[in-house]
C-alpha cells in the first residue's frame, strides 16, 4: 500500500514541497525541531496524564473526557491501525529512486537529516496535536469561548513543520490532519452527549 501512495501522490506531493520549503530557514528549521518534542513519547504521556487529571475534578470532567477519547481513539486509529497497515515509507527513503531526489536531499540536508523509524503514513505528531486541540477547542467553544479558535495554530504549526524538516510527505500530513479532526470531534462528541447535553434538558 505504501508504494501505491507513493506513485498516486507522487506530483502532489512534490508540488506542495515546493510551496511548503520556500518557509524553511533557520527559525522556521528551529521551530520543526521544538515541535518534534510535540509528538514523542514524552509527549503521548503528557497528553494521556493531563486527560486523566482534568477528568477527576467535576468542573473540568468533560474536558478530560473529551481529550482522554480524542488522544485514545486517535492513538488507536493512527499508531495500531492504519500506520502498520499502510507500512509506507519515509521520503528520504522511496525518493532516492526519483528525479525530485536532488532537490528533496537539499532541503532534507539543510533542516538536518533527521531519521525516524516508524511508517511515514499518516503524520502521528500530526493527529496527535490535532486530536488534542480540536478536543480542547470544540469544548472551549461550547461552553461560549469563542477565542478558542486560537489554539488551532499550534496543530497548524507542528503540521507544517513536519514538512520542513522533510520526514513526512505532505499527504502523510495532510491525512493525520483528518485523523486528528475527527478523533477530536469524536471526543468533543461524546463529551456533550455525557456531560452538556444531559446538563440542558435538566
Amino acid at each position: 500500500m505504501g508504494a501505491t501512495l507513493d506513485s498516486l501522490f507522487y506530483g502532489f506531493d512534490t508540488a506542495l514541497y515546493n510551496v511548503i520549503w520556500h518557509l524553511q530557514n533557520p527559525a522556521t528549521i528551529f521551530i520543526a525541531d521544538v515541535c518534534q518534542q510535540m509528538g514523542n513519547m514524552r509527549a503521548y504521556i503528557i497528553y494521556g496524564v493531563l486527560s486523566l487529571i482534568l477528568i477527576i475534578p467535576k468542573k473540568t470532567r468533560k474536558y478530560g473526557v473529551a481529550l482522554f477519547i480524542a488522544f485514545a481513539a486517535g492513538t488507536l486509529l493512527v499508531n495500531y491501525g492504519i500506520k502498520p497497515a499502510i507500512d509506507r515509507a519515509r521520503p528520504y527513503i522511496t525518493l532516492k529512486d526519483t528525479p525530485f531526489w536532488d532537490v528533496f536531499n537539499t532541503y532534507w540536508t539543510a533542516a538536518g537529516a533527521h531519521l525516524e523509524s516508524d511508517p511515514s503514513f499518516p503524520s502521528g505528531h500530526t493527529s496527535t496535536n490535532f486530536e488534542m486541540f480540536t478536543a480542547l477547542t470544540g469544548m472551549l467553544r461550547i461552553d461560549g469561548h469563542k477565542w478558542a479558535w486560537f489554539f488551532m495554530i499550534i496543530p497548524i504549526i507542528v503540521a507544517v513543520s513536519r514538512i520542513i524538516r522533510c520526514v513526512h510527505y505532505p499527504s502523510d500530513v495532510i491525512a493525520g490532519m483528518i485523523c486528528g479532526l475527527i478523533t477530536g470531534l469524536l471526543g468533543v462528541g461524546i463529551s456533550y452527549l455525557i456531560f452538556c447535553r444531559k446538563k440542558k434538558t435538566a
